[in-house]
């Protein structure tokens, strides 16, 4: 309902906070790892990485991760006047995040054995195709900048584009 999550718009802002009070309501220790950068046009933009920690006391950890943006502009649409038109992020972006969201739910009424985080990266669809480094900016800040000092989690698993039928990951 909140529309395109593009960075700098009210939706996004909007759909921010939903996921900041909904982890914290699944009893998650929540940290906003705002930060700045630059797309591939050189404009710089804000975004926020998103985590939430389950028994963060617990040092053997796994790491689940999505993005939660959406991408600012259909350039890959057939419909060519559309290019310039937001995406809704309904399987890119959403889809993930509402499997992580489910998950995290879970873990608000059950205790694990390890200690899980989520990340809800930003910025990450707003890449040019064929600027490798354009991409992923929320997951490159933060493998830059973890939230906790030396951070390590035992294994990692990306959510991105589940909701995809027949999906192939090569």
């Amino acid at each position: 309902d909140f529309g395109p999550r593009i960075p700098g718009t009210k939706a996004h802002e909007e759909c921010k906070n939903y996921f900041v009070e909904t982890m914290k309501s699944f009893g998650a220790q929540v940290t906003e790892q705002d930060f700045k950068t630059r797309l591939a046009n050189k404009k710089i933009v804000s975004g926020t990485n998103i985590i939430a920690s389950f028994q963060p006391e617990k040092k053997n950890r796994v790491l689940l991760c999505a993005h939660w943006d959406s991408r600012p502009f259909a350039d890959m649409e057939t419909d060519e006047s559309l290019h310039n038109t937001p995406i809704d992020g309904a399987n890119d972006g959403a889809s993930g995040v509402g499997v992580l969201m489910e998950i995290g739910r879970l873990l608000g009424q059950q205790a694990t054995e390890v200690g899980i985080d989520i990340i809800f990266f930003d910025l990450e669809d707003s890449g040019e195709y064929g600027d490798n480094d354009s991409w992923a900016l929320g997951a490159q800040y933060w493998s830059r900048n973890p939230h906790i000092p030396n951070y390590y989690a035992r294994y990692g698993i990306l959510l991105d584009m589940v909701g995809t039928a027949n999906p192939t990951f090569k």
